[in-house]
């Protein structure tokens, strides 16, 4: 059984983009989950890592075969994020929070990779969508997606994406995308207030549709789809 959070050696500074992340999807039972969340909360509470973000989702909806409960991510910049993995990190109070975890959690996958954009506040019902496809036709889709939510911002959800290194719950996917929302039925309204803002934004519509013709989607497809909630952030 792999330890959940084994450390892997990354060189950090082959990356192009500084917001980085490395996520864990583990399986908990139901019984053991408050113990789960107890136990991170009692160590990230008093042993802050300085400049790194500790995000606990729970998942709602997911695939048959992506059998994780929940996802422990990790974010910040480069050099933060480079602290959680040199030998000094692993003190006695981590060995410690790690080997109780272990008795709680069944590492099911882990993966690392970067951040493009990120627009809004931490929403706490997010969906999350992997996907793969040729380099050049995603690179246009971020900077289209960059310019227009940058130019017409949606407070009704937030919206993040980025890239895949290594890992993940597919080998497949290369890059991924998280659209949040504050609350469920917000996600379920989703369609109606995009089509109301569309209404509201001709003009969005209009710069969309003439950035999309240089767009050749037909390399790209979705991977993976995972619906989480956000538990607790330290």
């Amino acid at each position: 059984m792999k330890k959940f959070l084994s450390f892997i050696l990354i060189f950090w500074v082959s990356f192009s983009f500084s917001q980085i992340w490395s996520s864990y999807g583990i399986k908990v039972a139901p019984e053991n989950e408050e113990s789960v969340v107890k136990i991170m909360d009692d160590y990230f509470t008093n042993n802050k890592v300085e400049g790194v973000t500790v995000s606990l989702y729970s998942i709602m909806f997911t695939a048959a075969d992506l059998d994780f409960t929940h996802e422990v991510i990790f974010s910040g910049e480069a050099e933060a994020m480079a602290n959680l993995y040199v030998p000094e990190f692993q003190d006695t109070a981590w060995q410690l929070f790690s080997s109780k975890i272990n008795n709680f959690a069944d590492n099911v996958f882990s993966g690392q990779g970067w951040r493009n954009f990120n627009f809004g506040e931490t929403m706490p019902f997010q969906l999350v969508i992997t996907f793969e496809g040729d380099w050049e036709p995603i690179n246009k889709w971020m900077d289209m997606s960059k310019q227009l939510n940058e130019k017409y911002p949606q407070d009704f959800r937030s919206f993040a994406a980025g890239g895949i290194s290594v890992g993940g719950p597919s080998n497949d996917a290369s890059h991924w995308a998280v659209t949040g929302w504050k609350t469920f039925a917000d996600y379920i309204e989703n369609w109606n207030n995009t089509q109301k803002f569309e209404a509201e934004n001709p003009a969005y519509v209009k710069e969309k549709e003439r950035m999309e013709k240089d767009i050749d989607y037909s390399s790209t497809g979705p991977v993976t789809k995972t619906m989480r909630v956000l538990v607790k952030q330290w």
